[in-house]
C-alpha cells in the first residue's frame, strides 16, 4: 500500500514503482461512493485485467458496477459499504469488452477520505481450477452414491442432486429411452424445492425423443446457450418444451454401446457452457452408465449363480436319491466327478476319488480299465462289472471338444446287485423246475405202469391210477406251500388221508411229534400213506365199520423218522390178497426214493407197517 500512498499524496513515482505498476499482474483501482460506487482512478494494468479499453472506467464511472455479474452486484456493494480500516479481498465476476465474464480478485482498504483503494488481479484461472476440482470431486461423490445405496431410484436422485449443485444449475433430469421408441423423464432434481415438480415418469413426445436421441448419437453432447433462439426448427422447440426456458446441456448415457437415455442440466437464464463442465458431465454420466452396467452384470451374475445353485441342488438331490453313480474322468484318467447314492454300496462317499487316477483305483479290475481305455479312444462302451459282492452295469461315453478331440469321458454306473441275484435265483429255480417236472413225469409213468400190472379191468386200472395221482397232487400242494423247502408230517397225513376220514374221525388217529420232512421226502411219503390207506380200505381195518388206524411218528437219535402204521379190528386178512403191486410200490418208494427201510406184517385184524427214513437224505 506504500506505492498507492505515494500516488495519493503527489509524491513522484520512482523507476521501480513505475515498472511495478506497468508490468506486474496487478493493477490499481480506486472507487468512491457517489450514489453507488464509481471509479475515480484505474491504472493501465487494471484496464488490461478487467478487459476494457482506454479510460472507459474513468469516462463512465458507473460502467464498473454495470458490468459486474448480476448475481454478484448486491454482494459487492454490501462488502464495500461495510469496509473499514481493515484490508479485505473481494472476488466477483466481471464482463469484459468481449462480453465474457472473468473472475476478478479485488484486495482493498478504505482511505481516510472514504475512498476505496486496492489492487485488482485476474482470478479466472484459479477459480476455474477450483470450480473444476469441485465438479470433479462432486462427480466422484455422485458416482459413489450409485454404489453405496442399494435403492437404485434413491441413488440416482442423489446422483442428480450432487452433480447438479456442483455445476450450478437449476434442474437436473434423467431421461430414458425404451425399446418401443418412447422416452420418459424418470428422475428429477430441482434446486428450488418450491418449483412445481413433474409427475414421474413423464412422457416426452415421440418426435422430441427422436431428436434428442439422434443429436446425442451424432455429437455425444448437446449444449444450448439459450432456448429462446427463434431460429430453432419446430422439432427442436418441441424437444426443449420439457426443459427450462434458458440454457440446456445434455449428455448421453450409453449402456452396452446403446444410447439408453441422457442426463439434462437446465438453468433458467442464458449460459455459456464451459468446456470443462461439458467434459466433466460426460465423464460423470459415463461413470453412471458403467455403474448401471455393473448393477446389471451383478444382477445377471446373481441370477446365473442362483440358477446354477438351483441346478446343482436339483442335480445333487437327484443323484443323492438315485441308486446310480455318476462320474467324470479327464483325458489323463483322473477322476473329476464322483456322485450318486450308489457309492454307498461300494463303501465310498461323494467325491472320494476325485483327483485320483482310475488306473490306480481300479488296478485290480482289468474289465473296467479296458472299458475306460475304449472310451478315451473315442468309442462308447458298456459292460457288467462285479466289485466285491456288488454287481454294476456301467456305460462309458467319450467327451469331445470343439475340435473333435477326446478330452475325457462321462459315465453312469447302476447297482444291479439285487437284479443279478434275482436272475441267478430265477435261473436256479428254472433248473430246479425242469428237474422236478422230469421227476414228476417219471413218477407218473411209473404209477401208470404199476397200476396197469395189478389191474383186472380198465375200471380197476383207472381207479387205482386216479388215487395214486391224487396222492401225488397232495404232495405237490403240500410242498408248494413251503416253496418246496419241505412239509410237516401232520399236513401230509391230514391231506392224504382226508378222503378216508368219513364217518367217525377217531377211526384214524395221529400220535407223536409233528416232524418236518425235506422236500425230496414229502412226495414219496404221500404216496406211501396213500398206498397204506388204499390197502386198509380194500382189505384192512377201514373196510368195515369198527376198524381203526393209529399212525405214530417218532424222531430217532440218528435224525431219522420212524413211522408206524397199525391197523386193528379189521377183517381177517389173507396174506396172498395183499402181496401185489401195492406192496412192490411201497418197497420201491421207501427203499429207492427215501433211502429207508420198511417192514410189513399182515396180522389177522390188520396190517402193521414200520418205516424208518433218514431226514438228511440228499438228492
Amino acid at each position: 500500500m506504500c506505492i498507492l500512498a505515494c500516488i495519493l499524496v503527489g509524491v513522484p513515482n520512482t523507476e521501480l514503482e513505475s515498472f511495478a505498476l506497468s508490468n506486474l499482474s496487478s493493477g490499481v483501482h480506486c472507487l468512491v461512493s457517489d450514489n453507488g460506487w464509481k471509479t475515480i482512478h484505474a491504472s493501465t494494468m487494471a484496464y488490461s485485467i478487467l478487459g476494457l479499453r482506454g479510460t472507459q472506467l474513468v469516462d463512465a464511472p458507473a460502467v464498473w458496477v454495470d458490468r459486474i455479474h448480476p448475481s454478484d452486484v448486491d454482494a459487492i456493494q454490501a462488502a464495500l459499504d461495510s469496509l473499514g480500516d481493515e484490508e479485505r479481498s473481494i472476488t466477483y465476476r466481471f464482463r469484459d469488452a468481449n462480453e465474457r465474464y472473468r473472475w476478478i480478485s479485488f484486495r482493498c482498504k478504505k482511505n481516510s477520505d472514504e475512498t476505496i483503494v486496492g489492487f485488482v488481479s485476474d482470478a479466472t484461472r484459479a477459480r476455474t481450477l477450483e470450480y473444476s476440482n469441485r465438479i470433479h470431486l462432486a462427480g466422484r461423490e455422485a458416482l459413489a452414491t450409485l454404489l453405496d445405496k442399494s435403492d437404485l431410484v434413491d441413488s440416482i436422485n442423489c446422483f442428480l442432486q450432487i452433480i447438479g449443485e456442483a455445476i450450478v444449475v437449476d434442474r437436473a433430469r434423467l431421461v430414458r429411452f425404451r425399446t418401443d421408441g418412447k422416452a420418459f423423464i424418470t428422475h428429477e432434481w430441482s434446486k428450488n424445492q418450491d418449483t412445481k415438480r413433474l409427475e414421474l415418469p413423464s412422457l416426452i413426445p415421440n418426435k422430441a425423443a427422436q431428436w434428442w436421441k439422434e443429436q446425442l448419437r451424432q455429437h455425444n453432447f448437446i449444449a444450448i446457450q439459450s432456448c429462446k433462439n427463434d431460429s430453432f426448427p419446430d422439432e427442436v422447440v418441441e424437444a426443449l418444451k420439457a426443459c427450462a426456458a434458458g440454457a440446456v446441456m445434455a449428455v448421453p448415457a450409453t449402456i452396452y454401446g446403446t444410447v439408453e437415455g441422457f442426463v439434462c442440466f437446465e438453468v433458467s437464464g442464458d449460459r455459456s457452457w464451459l468446456p470443462m463442465e461439458i467434459e466433466e458431465a460426460i465423464h460423470v454420466v459415463n461413470g453412471y452408465a458403467r455403474s448401471v452396467e455393473r448393477r446389471i452384470d451383478d444382477r445377471n451374475q446373481i441370477a446365473a449363480e442362483f440358477n446354477l445353485r438351483r441346478s446343482e441342488e436339483k442335480y445333487r438331490q437327484l443323484t443323492s436319491h438315485s441308486p446310480v453313480i455318476l462320474f467324470g474322468i479327464d483325458a489323463d484318467g483322473t477322476f473329476t466327478l464322483s456322485e450318486g447314492l450308489g457309492l454307498e454300496s461300494m463303501g465310498a462317499g461323494a467325491g472320494d476319488v476325485v483327483g485320483k487316477s482310475v488306473y490306480q483305483v481300479y488296478r485290480n479290475f482289468p474289465d473296467i480299465l479296458e472299458q475306460v481305455n475304449a472310451a478315451l479312444a473315442g468309442s462308447e462302451s458298456h459292460g457288467i462289472t462285479h466289485i466285491g459282492d456288488n454287481c454294476f452295469e456301467v456305460w462309458f461315453t467319450p467327451v469331445w471338444d470343439e475340435e473333435r478331440m477326446v478330452v475325457g469321458l462321462s459315465g453312469v454306473a447302476v447297482d444291479i446287485t439285487r437284479r443279478s441275484k434275482l436272475e441267478q435265483q430265477q435261473s436256479i429255480m428254472m433248473s430246479e423246475l425242469d428237474h422236478r417236472v422230469k421227476n414228476n413225469i417219471a413218477a407218473v409213468m411209473s404209477l401208470v405202469s404199476l397200476s396197469q400190472q395189478g389191474a383186472t379191468s380198465i375200471e380197476d386200472f383207472a381207479k387205482s391210477l386216479d388215487g395214486r395221482l391224487h396222492a401225488l397232487a397232495v404232495a405237490h400242494s403240500t410242498l408248494a406251500k413251503s416253496h418246496w423247502n419241505g412239509a410237516c408230517m401232520r399236513d401230509i397225513l391230514a391231506l392224504t388221508l382226508q378222503p378216508y376220514m368219513s364217518g367217525s374221525v377217531s377211526r384214524i388217529q395221529f400220535e407223536g411229534p409233528d416232524l418236518e420232512l425235506p422236500g425230496l421226502l414229502a412226495r414219496p411219503m404221500c404216496m406211501v400213506i396213500h398206498e397204506l390207506a388204499t390197502n386198509a380200505v380194500k382189505y384192512g381195518s377201514l373196510s368195515n365199520d369198527v376198524g381203526s388206524v393209529v399212525v405214530t411218528t417218532e424222531l430217532m437219535s440218528d435224525n431219522a423218522l420212524r413211522l408206524s402204521w397199525v391197523e386193528s379190528d379189521g377183517p381177517k386178512i389173507r396174506v396172498e390178497q395183499v402181496q401185489g403191486t401195492g406192496t412192490s410200490l411201497l418197497e420201491g418208494l421207501v427203499d429207492h426214493e427215501m433211502h429207508g427201510t420198511i417192514a410189513l406184517q399182515f396180522k389177522e385184524d390188520g396190517v402193521v407197517c414200520e418205516i424208518n427214513v433218514p431226514l438228511t437224505v440228499e438228492e
